[in-house]
């Protein structure tokens, strides 16, 4: 992935508000962790040398708690110094260096128990526009939000054998093949979805030796942004499973027993998973289990904004 230019306004370690706002209806999404609510201007159009306000406003909308980790702002050229006047001014580049570099924060699901919102940020910067303006010119400024997420799937795997197969209805069989013998599942809100493939591995024969099988599951990114861990620059499109994060005796490993996932185009992954079911089952046994993922995402959104000349 190519790197987003460096300027000297953006690379911006976020503070938040220390408020958990109230709703009556708080808001959750499936597939999103932290959206961007808003991102402004106060004005447009404006004229050259106008002060105005950048505005952005961040909201944690999913099922983990989310810790925010740096903004970027790029798209345009910044320098104060610029004699040319053509590049835009941050006013307080060092006050909001000293500010909010290496200041880590957290924002909170929502509970919807209790009628809460997922925690907000909210951060204005101020510029000035570029002073040697003679047409009226367009801008689109970009902002990058990155933060780090978890997603947990929990489910229960049924195992049984041939006889008691043989006892279901076609219906009732064809639900176990399509889910792999999963019969229910659990996944927090968020950007990254977890789903079984179908198969006949949670079938088992008395007759024949405990051994190792294979149950696959598609990892896929359904959010507006991407993965990645680590170093954006070096892992991108990667997430990773949580160090002990298998619960449960069913799974004994993962994706060859690497916990680095990587997304294909930043979009899905299918990783197979192993597991021994005992042979002695008697009709039925239902099995409990848990895999957590752990990552980094980030989510693009622009600005547009028009600058006349001044007159």
């Amino acid at each position: 992935m190519k790197y987003l230019p460096i300027l000297s306004l953006i690379i911006l370690i976020i503070v938040i508000s220390g408020c958990i706002g109230q709703n009556s209806n708080p808001v959750t999404s499936t597939s999103d962790g932290v959206i961007i609510i808003d991102f402004s201007f106060e004005n447009s159009p404006i004229y050259a040398r106008d002060n105005v306000g950048l505005r952005l406003e961040v909201q944690n909308v999913g099922g983990n708690g989310a810790e925010l980790k740096k903004i970027q702002v790029y798209g345009v050229d910044f320098n104060c110094a610029d004699s040319t006047g053509r590049a835009w001014c941050n006013k307080n580049p060092t006050e909001l260096e000293t500010d909010i570099m290496g200041k880590n924060r957290f924002l909170d699901q929502p509970n919807t128990e209790i009628n809460f919102e997922g925690d907000k940020y909210y951060y204005e910067w101020r510029l000035q526009a570029p002073s040697g303006i003679t047409s009226e010119t367009n801008y689109d400024f970009r902002v990058r939000v990155e933060y780090n997420y978890e997603t947990t799937y929990s489910g229960t795997i049924r195992i049984i054998n041939e006889d008691y197969l043989q006892t279901l209805s076609e219906e009732d069989r064809q639900k176990l093949f399509n889910t792999g013998g999963i019969i229910s599942s659990e996944l927090t809100n968020g950007p990254i979805s977890v789903a079984p493939y179908s198969g006949r591995h949670f079938i088992v024969n008395p007759s024949e030796p405990e051994e190792e099988r294979i149950i696959k599951f598609k990892i896929e990114n359904v959010g507006k942004g991407y993965t990645y861990v680590g170093d954006m620059a070096s892992g991108n499109y990667y997430i990773k499973i949580k160090d002990n994060g298998i619960i449960g005796d069913v799974i004994s490993s993962c994706n060859d027993n690497d916990p680095m996932i990587k997304l294909s185009s930043g979009k899905s992954h299918t990783i197979e998973c192993k597991f021994t079911p005992p042979n002695n089952v008697v009709n039925k046994i239902d099995k409990p289990f848990q895999i957590g993922f752990e990552y980094s995402y980030y989510v693009d959104d622009s600005a547009p904004i028009t600058v006349k000349p001044a007159y």
